[in-house]
């Protein structure tokens, strides 16, 4: 069942870099309390154990037990906080690090899958080789290629990964490839936090014999987190460590050493059953007889096992820890990522199809309800001012939302991907946000744009000189970019696209109310009269409105600027409104940066 012949390698020398070639993970007197407002949940109890370099280490319980608490603490993703409480040493070869240290000398792969579904696996392993590891563009790619061989990816490497829009590879796949996005890097430990979840037994057992392979053949640290395992891959396991309700009742060699020591205290394995599934069967808090003999699993492990475990961390590597800095500069993060977002661009023609079809369908509509709208020469009436007041301020409104509701759709999924590249350090919140932003503001102007010139002419709108035409289009546009970068400002505040576009139109309500056509502008109670400075419908209707009522001949005899009482002149208005889109593209970097959080 086993995989033939020893994996390829990527292969960084302890000589050219000054690095321990072998680290020991040591956890002392770990404690771990969450704070809530009527209680407190003791989740880690004072633990204390090791994770060996060159060997796999299992941690096992059931659910609610602590082990995926006690990885993510290891990984340095839990910080001390008003509702939580961390005590307790994490040392890496004797030496304390903190979670950008961490990232200098190990990975880690969560239990999702959290990957891009447009880009192919090998576009995936050849990003994380561009921005994570040195050397030359042929020695990147040749990266590349060993480690797609090694996870014996080569079949569907130029295969989309796939999602909910493009159809791609299977779960265990996805689940090799994610392993792979870390390890490209060559990381001397590896953190995974239930890899084998969701995979069919064959599949689970070759996951698990790639990272033996990889923990044996190159004396790296392997620590992960499983549930309930098959016997054969119970039987690959190096090290176990089994916890029940935040404590450990076992913690050594794996194998036929744990079923000999449960049956040392009275808990004998039944012949040809799965070890594993029968530990996980006296562990579980579910069975009443099991939590009256959690107490004899603590004594006998603090009388038979602490002890040598405390002698294994005492002897346990030193050494110093690699000293790893990002190698590749702002420009090039900014660089590789712009070029990846257009590859998702064009590769999800969906969303750009749908968008190109509601610009012209919307336009159409428009201009079929507002027809040819009498202008100054025509002996407009009230009613027909009336009229293109309304078209011009829904269609502002229109091009915002065409703009802002793609982004909140799509920015908290894609906030995923960026939360764990960037905790594994590939890039900076800067570059990310730059090479996004720089792909996303094209459609974002190009769609308003578009639909102004389909418009323009059905509506029968001001014709005086070409100008007013490129103005509109301009404004529009700009309309369009300001409703991008408000679209990034909920997508950073929001943690997924339901509550965004829950919460995104109560936001918009009071900048509707204050744009200047539902209220006039000099009617406003001193009080509350402030808000329309923040709302973008306020200066793009004043540009587009203005645009539309100066006429180089004969005017309107109603004068619709005196009637809408705008208090600022067109170009006054458009340099409001270019403040205002950069003052929201600006406040969502920063929230972006400050939300930022350890992904778990």
């Amino acid at each position: 069942m086993s995989d033939q012949g020893s994996p390829n390698s990527i292969k960084i020398s302890p000589k050219q870099t000054g690095e321990c070639e072998k680290i020991d993970i040591v956890f002392k007197d770990i404690d771990y309390t969450v704070i809530k407002k009527k209680n407190q949940q003791h989740i880690l109890r004072g633990v204390s154990g090791i994770c060996k370099n060159s060997q796999v280490n299992a941690i096992l319980g059931s659910s609610g037990a602590g082990k995926t608490t006690l990885l993510n603490i290891l990984c340095q993703r839990v910080q001390n906080s008003s509702t939580q409480v961390l005590k307790g040493d994490i040392l890496a070869n004797n030496i304390a690090y903190s979670a950008d240290q961490f990232t200098q000398f190990a990975s880690y792969v969560m239990q999702d899958d959290i990957l891009l579904e447009a880009l192919t696996v090998k576009e995936c392993f050849q990003f994380a080789a561009n921005l994570k590891t040195t050397g030359t563009a042929e020695q990147k790619s040749k990266k590349v290629e060993e480690i797609t061989k090694m996870l014996k990816l080569e079949k569907c490497q130029n295969t989309f990964i796939g999602g909910n829009f493009v159809k791609g590879i299977s779960g265990g796949e996805k689940k090799r490839t994610s392993i792979g996005y870390e390890l490209i890097s060559n990381p001397q430990c590896i953190f995974l936090d239930e890899p084998t979840s969701g995979l069919d037994s064959f599949t689970a057992y070759c996951i698990i014999d790639l990272l033996r392979r990889y923990a044996h053949n190159q004396n790296k640290t392997v620590v992960f987190t499983i549930h309930q395992p098959s016997s054969d891959i119970w039987n690959m396991l190096d090290h176990v460590m089994l916890m029940v309700e935040g404590q450990f009742i076992y913690q050594g060699p794996g194998g036929m050493n744990v079923v000999n020591y449960f049956s040392s205290i009275g808990f004998k394995c039944p012949i040809h059953s799965n070890p594993a599934d029968y530990l996980m069967s006296i562990m579980s808090n579910g069975n009443e007889i099991n939590q009256k003999n959690y107490s004899l699993y603590y004594q006998e492990y603090s009388n038979n096992l602490k002890p040598v475990i405390m002698r294994e961390i005492q002897q346990s590597q030193q050494g110093n820890l690699p000293a790893k800095q990002l190698g590749t500069s702002y420009f090039y993060q900014i660089a590789q990522i712009t070029l990846r977002q257009t590859k998702i661009l064009k590769r999800n023609p969906i969303l750009f199809i749908a968008r190109l079809i509601q610009s012209i369908l919307i336009s159409l509509l428009m201009g079929a309800i507002y027809w040819q709208i009498p202008g100054p020469l025509d002996n407009p009436t009230q009613r027909n001012i009336n009229d293109k007041n309304g078209f011009m301020f829904f269609w502002v409104y229109g091009n915002f939302m065409m703009a802002l509701l793609p982004c909140v759709l799509t920015f908290p999924q894609e906030k995923q991907t960026y939360l764990r590249e960037e905790n594994s350090k590939l890039y900076s919140v800067g570059p990310y946000f730059i090479g996004k932003y720089i792909v996303d503001i094209l459609p974002s102007a190009f769609f308003p744009a578009l639909s102004s010139i389909i418009v323009y002419w059905m509506i029968g709108l001001n014709t005086d000189n070409p100008g007013k035409v490129l103005f509109l289009i301009f404004v529009c546009a700009i309309q369009g970019i300001t409703g991008l970068g408000l679209g990034y400002l909920c997508g950073c505040i929001f943690q997924n696209a339901q509550v965004s576009i829950a919460v995104t139109p109560m936001l918009l309500i009071p900048f509707m109310l204050f744009g200047g056509y539902y209220k006039n502008q000099g009617d406003y109670a001193s009080w509350i009269g402030w808000i329309q400075y923040l709302s973008p419908f306020k200066y793009s209707f004043s540009a587009v409105a203005q645009n539309e009522y100066s006429y180089e001949g004969q005017g309107y005899p109603q004068n619709p600027i005196h009637q809408l009482n705008f208090d600022l002149s067109m170009w006054e208005s458009v340099g409001c409104l270019i403040v205002l889109s950069f003052a929201y593209t600006i406040v969502a970097f920063v929230l972006l940066s400050l939300l930022k959080q350890k992904v778990q």
